[in-house]
């Protein structure tokens, strides 16, 4: 699946721009979330509706704590095909995760080396923005910014239309995402 998604948006392993990783409590809110701009669903401890979304959503990544998830935070339960959520990468090989089968959790002065070194970050910027004093949607907007400027791969958040514009906008800027809408001026 996250073959597909590559494929989807250039190739390689992860996706070239920084992908969005919605958080749902059910299906209905993993719904909207993609409605609202999501490429990954993050259905948190049991998964519930996992199955159907699979069936609603299939060209989305699901993340749970358990399979069969595409990205799972749960060492003993990940098959080897899906992506592993880990805490840093000393983790990532203690669990036999290469670079290439890992997310590692990451703040964004960490974004450079990881991704210097071929690991793929998740950037939570709901709990970063918590914890600099910016709980909410701005909060979460200023650091899903800043995290796909510095070229995380991924920014988990339950602001997804928020962090959505603040994402498309950092890419636009960095040229990794054309414009809507080009015009040309003439003088």
């Amino acid at each position: 699946m996250i073959g597909a998604m590559a494929a989807r948006h250039g190739g390689g392993n992860w996706p070239p721009f920084t992908a969005l990783m919605a958080v749902a409590r059910d299906r209905r809110e993993a719904l909207a979330a993609i409605d609202a701009g999501a490429d990954i669903v993050d259905l948190g401890v049991g998964g519930a509706g996992l199955d159907g979304l699979r069936a609603a959503a299939p060209d989305v990544l699901i993340c749970a704590d358990r399979g069969p998830a595409d990205i799972v935070r749960e060492p003993a339960a990940a098959p080897y095909s899906a992506r592993l959520i880990c805490a840093d990468v000393a983790a990532a090989v203690a669990a036999g995760r290469s670079a290439d089968r890992a997310l590692v959790r990451a703040v964004p002065l960490q974004i450079a080396r990881l991704t210097g070194n071929g690991w793929a970050s998740l950037v939570e910027a709901d709990d970063l923005a918590a914890r600099a004093g910016a709980p909410g949607a701005t909060g979460a907007q200023a650091i899903a910014a800043l995290a796909c400027w510095l070229g995380a791969s991924c920014v988990r958040t339950r602001h997804v239309a928020q962090v959505r514009r603040a994402l498309d906008m950092a890419a636009s800027i960095r040229g990794l995402r054309p414009p809507a809408r080009a015009v040309r001026g003439l003088a």
